[in-house]
């Protein structure tokens, strides 16, 4: 009897392990720190950025994920905010890598260092892609088409105009909000395509949201580019930040999600996406609710 119980047993331990496996691949993800050394205005605690951000880069190491992207407006309004809150992801475990994009207010310092943001965040272009497990990440530059970049992207006026004027009547009918132009849409088909030839799967990075399509902070051109990716049937999931509130939505096979803003909480603000052969779990900290996904 006692040998049938430890079979038993022994059974039990072994089902339940291969019940746990490991997610193919865990992301550590961060929006909008806004980081500056000065105090609190309303509800964004600017200062507080420093610890909330160590935390998360703790729990990144704890939790052994395989790479951390940023989501965007790493600072709020001082160059020199890079050095303080750049050294906070130096703690990361060496191997994890680590990956930026552009938000708004990254924009916000004096316009004598606009050509070394890219540097500056070890960034290889505004906008890029890389592979892994079988997933194509793509990193879109939101920041493209708007008034506070255009001193670096030196766009014709009269197009970040038109892509204003297009949204009169709509609730992201603001200056602080941009769009992706057609040079960008371009390079993003042809991820999309290569992908699929691939046969890997895309998930998307960006500063702004498309959706909900009543959110005042989307891209200018949400409904062009949601139509962009709609059509590659391998794209998973578009996740950005911007929104402080952050957000989700599923839609045409495609999880739209809005990471909280970390500035915007006493507590703070992450999450690790863990990707799983059968299904996704967008695991929140402080104030990111966790999430759970199917991927069909």
């Amino acid at each position: 009897m006692k040998d049938f119980s430890f079979y038993l047993v022994s059974v039990l331990i072994l089902l339940s392990s291969c019940s746990k496996k490991e997610p193919v691949l865990k992301i550590g993800l961060v929006a909008d720190p806004q980081y500056a050394n000065k105090p609190t205005a309303g509800k964004r605690y600017y200062r507080e950025s420093l610890w909330k951000l160590e935390e998360a880069i703790d729990t990144f190491n704890y939790h052994k994920v395989d790479f951390v992207q940023n989501l965007g407006d790493i600072i709020d309004t001082e160059w020199e905010s890079f050095d303080s809150i750049l050294s906070v992801y130096d703690k990361l475990t060496p191997g994890i890598e680590n990956y930026h994009l552009l938000g708004n207010h990254d924009f916000d310092i004096d316009s004598t260092h606009l050509n070394g943001l890219l540097e500056r965040l070890s960034m290889p272009n505004y906008y890029y892609s890389y592979s892994k497990e079988g997933y194509r990440f793509i990193v879109l530059d939101a920041t493209d088409y708007s008034y506070y970049s255009n001193l670096l992207h030196h766009h014709d006026i009269n197009q970040i105009d038109s892509y204003l004027d297009k949204t009169q009547g709509k609730s992201n009918n603001h200056r602080w909000n941009s769009a992706i132009g057609k040079d960008q849409q371009s390079w993003l088909k042809q991820e999309l395509d290569a992908a699929k030839s691939l046969n890997q799967q895309v998930i998307l990075f960006s500063h702004l949201p498309l959706k909900p399509e009543d959110d005042p902070h989307n891209l200018w051109n949400d409904d062009e580019i949601i139509n962009l990716i709609e059509k590659s049937s391998n794209v998973v999931a578009y996740i950005n930040g911007h929104n402080h509130a952050g957000g989700y939505e599923f839609k045409n096979g495609i999880h739209y999600i809005t990471i909280s803003g970390m500035v915007d909480t006493r507590v703070s603000s992450y999450a690790i996406l863990e990707i799983h052969q059968d299904s996704i779990v967008l695991q929140g900290y402080g104030n990111q609710k966790t999430i759970h996904l199917n991927k069909e």
